[in-house]
């Protein structure tokens, strides 16, 4: 998927992509079937017009796509829809992951200036600002609740937990291996969750949804 990107891109405007990075679930060893692959392209320069129309026409759905110029945000993409604008945010999350646990596919290894203090306060930020209303959407609800809602929910806090704690940065299912661990009142669940969200043939129901509330409260309670 990267590797066509990358060709077609190079075709059609040639030396744009100097760097070009894979973080997420794939470089993290747990991507999923049907997951989006998280690509982080270094720009050699300010894209132009026909700069713009070539990362469009590359962009596939599959691909999240996140453009650098000097190190700040530039054009992106998202569910096969292109945006010109630079209206992303360049978080010290994506920097730490790009340093740390990315796989380069083009360019050199990346370097970028990002404290663990950063990284951190930006976890704690985003737990309160972003998880925090998400935990409590899904305690609203009764039931099972929706299956995509409760897995997208079931890990964010549980890996914002762990980086706060260890600077580390950790993929969805190692995350919840972590939180059994720590809180093992909770493992059977999150070992369904883990299951469910590889694809097997799991039945979520009332349990697994308390329980995603329950690590999100302890995670948001913990620090």
């Amino acid at each position: 998927m990267s590797e066509a990107f990358l060709t077609s891109l190079d075709g059609s405007a040639p030396g744009l992509a100097h760097a070009a990075h894979v973080v997420g679930s794939a470089a993290l060893g747990d991507h999923q079937p049907g997951s989006d692959l998280d690509l982080v392209l270094e720009l050699s320069r300010a894209p132009g017009p026909d700069d713009l129309a070539a990362l469009a026409a590359a962009l596939t759905p599959e691909l999240d796509l996140v453009c650098l110029v000097g190190g700040e945000p530039g054009p992106w993409g998202r569910d096969g829809a292109f945006h010109a604008d630079a209206t992303h945010d360049v978080t010290p999350v994506l920097l730490h992951q790009l340093n740390r646990c990315s796989t380069t596919l083009r360019g050199p290894r990346p370097r970028f200036a990002v404290t663990r203090d950063e990284v951190e306060r930006y976890c704690r930020r985003n737990l309160v600002e972003y998880w925090r209303p998400l935990v409590e959407l899904v305690a609203s609800v009764t039931g099972p609740g929706r299956r995509d809602g409760v897995l997208w929910v079931a890990f964010g806090p549980a890996r914002q937990w762990h980086t706060i704690r260890t600077g580390e940065v950790v993929s969805k299912s190692r995350a919840a291996e972590l939180a059994a661990g720590h809180w093992p009142d909770l493992a059977g669940e999150l070992r369904d969750l883990v299951a469910a969200r590889r694809g097997e043939p799991v039945e979520l129901t009332s349990a697994h949804r308390e329980a995603v509330v329950a690590l999100g409260s302890r995670v948001l309670a913990s620090v």
